[in-house]
């Protein structure tokens, strides 16, 4: 009787199970946060891909069928061809509140304000989804946001010293973040995902360089190759290899604290 009545248990855990699929690795550490054991995440992008040239192949399109939830930034080519597939279960990082800073900067989860936010809209579509997990959601997104709340203080003030402070990046990402954080001027070489780097933006990088404004660049480590390396060493300038991605993070607030940690370091080295 004991046998039967564990192996209905199990059977009603399985079933009421949800799959979330998303497109790129924070949203996967981010939904991670929310979700307690039994549910399951997918990430579409493998380690390396970048995720703006990143096109959809038929094993893709299977997974985005058979979750429940489909989670994007709003980055991705083809967003909007996936909205149109499956709108009824489609969130979009990009909509809504967050449309001012996508504008601005595409990587909305380098802001640790907008990941609090977009979280809790996350948890309660959930919820919707799955009423019995509902509280089990809505506890993990309470213990996410308080810890994530206390690391905002601690990132803020390790990162002071950055203030007013110039900060080289071959891909611009970080815009939103240098701003939450009130860190300086963000200085990205690319002025777009496809039109590389001009002449004119050279120019202006060697005019920082010969007035000592710049010692570093930032370079994605899992998406910026050879070319990063290039430029550093043609302006001899340091190369800070970030994971903006968090691939070698647990959760998502081990992706912001190792890139803390990364732009702490400049500011040390300039003492």
């Amino acid at each position: 009787m004991r046998w039967l009545s564990t192996m209905f248990l199990l059977f009603c855990s399985l079933a009421l199970s949800i799959t979330i699929a998303v497109s790129v690795r924070p949203l996967e550490l981010i939904v991670r946060h929310i979700l307690p054991e039994g549910h399951s995440v997918v990430c579409i992008m493998d380690k390396g891909t970048n995720p703006h040239l990143y096109q959809l192949k038929t094993s893709d399109l299977r997974i985005l069928n058979e979750a429940d939830v489909i989670v994007l930034v709003g980055l991705e080519e083809w967003a909007k061809k996936v909205v149109e597939m499956f709108t009824d279960k489609t969130m979009v990082f990009a909509d809504g509140i967050f449309e001012k800073d996508f504008e601005q900067d595409e990587h909305l989860w380098l802001d640790p304000v907008n990941v609090l936010l977009f979280s809790h809209k996350l948890m309660l579509r959930f919820s919707q989804i799955e009423p019995a997990s509902a509280e089990r959601f809505e506890r993990n997104w309470q213990d996410f946001s308080k810890r994530l709340l206390e690391k905002l203080w601690l990132w803020y003030e390790r990162m002071r010293h950055l203030k007013g402070k110039t900060i080289v990046e071959a891909h611009p990402a970080l815009t939103l973040f240098a701003e939450r954080f009130s860190i300086g001027q963000i200085f990205g070489l690319e002025s777009g995902h496809e039109q590389g780097i001009t002449a004119k933006r050279l120019a202006e990088l060697a005019n920082l360089v010969k007035k000592g404004a710049v010692r570093h660049i930032l370079i994605d480590e899992h998406v910026e190759g050879s070319a990063a390396l290039n430029l550093a060493k043609q302006f001899d300038l340091e190369p800070i290899f970030v994971d903006l991605m968090g691939w070698e993070a647990n959760d998502y607030l081990e992706l912001v604290d190792s890139i803390v940690e990364k732009l702490a370091s400049i500011a040390e080295s300039a003492k």
